[in-house]
Parts: structure tokens; sequence; C-alpha cells
């Protein structure tokens, strides 16, 4: 199942993400498809019996595709599928071969974070495909901290020495190609965060060592990421301080913000790491999340 694939429950949240999604898909030319899970409706012998029994569901999908035409004026390639739970499993299994999963987010509490739910942390740390989590606004509609959308579309990415940043990279700049969007590749370092330096035998080297290590290791990125936008399209920007908040910052008025995630841990189980986790907790834009 090639396209992008969106979970939708009917919600204000999940109809923000499939609005997004639609853009997506549009931009992209690529189909779209809607997964809403019955959470009570279980595989059943009988084919008929379980058709009828997630009847309800896939009715009510069709009307949120329809209504999300209606929104946002696309004429989108639209499909509708209705599945039995549990969410995540469903999701994963359907969107295993997608191009991109869409998922939506609660708005922010009393603390300015954003409530991830078990499905989306769980599609998102397991998904092996990249995977765009859409934050939902506050009641009123207005857009977060009242940061207004910049003319030209800006995608952030978070860089470092990784693979995983490389792919996210890649990923931001096939979208930044298709969309006319810039980029905004960003590394933060901290001196506690970064190996030491080779040939430093474990002695502090100055701070101005870190800073072009830094700039270096952004312009290998760039490099392995094989960018071909032209200049002007892409900042490159070396900061100092902690990554997710420093990434959070820059995302202000941006169209997204791309990271890459490792997997970590045994048992098949891929665990976001603290930047990834934290930017989608407080990012003010959607987040995607590309695993390298």
């Amino acid at each position: 199942m090639r396209g992008i694939v969106v979970g939708v429950n009917g919600s204000a949240e999940s109809d923000e993400a499939l609005d997004w999604a639609m853009r997506e898909a549009a931009s992209a030319a690529v189909p779209l498809t809607l997964v809403m899970v019955a959470a009570g409706a279980g595989k059943g012998a009988d084919a008929a019996a379980h058709e009828a029994a997630l009847a309800p569901e896939h009715e009510e999908a069709q009307g949120l595709l329809d209504a999300a035409r209606a929104r946002t004026g696309l004429d989108v390639e639209g499909t509708v599928t209705a599945a039995p739970g549990p969410a995540a499993d469903r999701l994963l299994e359907l969107g295993s071969d997608a191009d991109m999963l869409v998922l939506g987010r609660r708005r922010r509490g009393r603390l300015g974070r954003a409530v991830l739910g078990s499905v989306s942390t769980t599609v998102v740390e397991h998904a092996g495909v990249p995977v765009t989590v859409v934050r939902h606004g506050d009641p009123d509609g207005a857009a977060e901290d009242d940061v207004p959308a910049e003319a030209t579309p800006r995608i952030v990415v978070g860089v470092d020495t990784s693979t995983p940043s490389v792919a996210a990279l890649r990923h931001a700049c096939q979208v930044a190609a298709r969309t006319g969007a810039s980029i905004d590749a960003v590394f933060a370092w901290q001196i506690t965060t970064l190996a030491p330096l080779p040939g430093s035998w474990g002695w502090a080297p100055p701070v101005d060592d870190y800073e072009k290590f830094a700039a270096d290791s952004l312009a290998e990125a760039v490099r392995s990421a094989g960018v071909t936008l032209p200049p002007e399209r892409l900042t490159r920007r070396v900061v100092h301080g902690q990554a997710a908040k420093q990434l959070v910052a820059a995302a202000h008025g941006a169209e997204r913000l791309v990271v890459g995630a490792r997997g970590l841990g045994g048992f098949d189980r891929l665990l976001l790491g603290s930047v990834s986790r934290q930017v989608l907790d407080f990012a003010p834009c959607p987040v995607t999340v590309v695993r390298g």
C-alpha cells in the first residue's frame, strides 16, 4: 500500500491530521488511505458477519473523507478502510509499506506539553516508514503562540552525526524539492554531548574546536544526504544548547520539523530517543520522525 495512510477516529485532532494528510497527498500526487479502527470488532470466522460489524466505521470514515475534501477543496484519490483493533497494530500493519503514516496529537496542556497518546507513541516507535504527528491547535483555531505561517514554507531538520539524521535530511529535501520549501538544517551541540575530538587524547579542546567539529559534521551530513537544493534554499545552522530545545525554538513558523530516530532496545522494540520524544511533545508544528 503506497501513498499516505492516516489514522482517523472523528476527533478534532484526527480531522486536523486528515486535512494535513490530504494536502501532503495532493502535493506528492499519491493516494490517501483513511484507517478507522473499531475497538470492539474482532476478527470473526464469518466474512459476511465481520464486514457487517465494521460497516458503521466504514461509513463514518467515508463521511470524514468527504468532509475533508470539502474543507480543503482537494479532490485527492482516497479510500477508506475499517479494521478491528488494536489500533496501533492495525495502523502499523496497513501502513507497513506506505510512503508515510499520519496521526493526530492532542493540544497542549497546562505545562505547554502536547499529549501524545499511546497509539501515536507505539506507531512512532515501531513504524518502519516516516510517521508525521500533527498537533491539534487551540480551541479557537488560532495558530500556536500567534506565530504566522511564513511566506515561503520552511522545513526544519535536526542534524547530528547519526545515520538516522542523514535519513531525516534526505527525506526533508525530497519534500522541499516538490513543494518549493526551504531547508533549515540545525546542528545543536553541547560539550557534554560531543565525543572527544580525534587526537584530543582526553583533554578538553578549545570551544572553537567543538564548533568547527559541529560545522564540519553538518557539512558532511549534507554531503551524505545528497542535497541538491540551490544554496539559497538551504540554511545551515550550528547552535549551542540542548538539541530538543533548539529544534523547538527553530520550528516556530515552520511548515514541519523532521528528526531521525534510532532503534534501541531488544525484543524488537524501537524506543524513541530523548530528542525525538521531546520535540514530539513540545514542537509547535507537525513533526515527522524518520527511521534510519
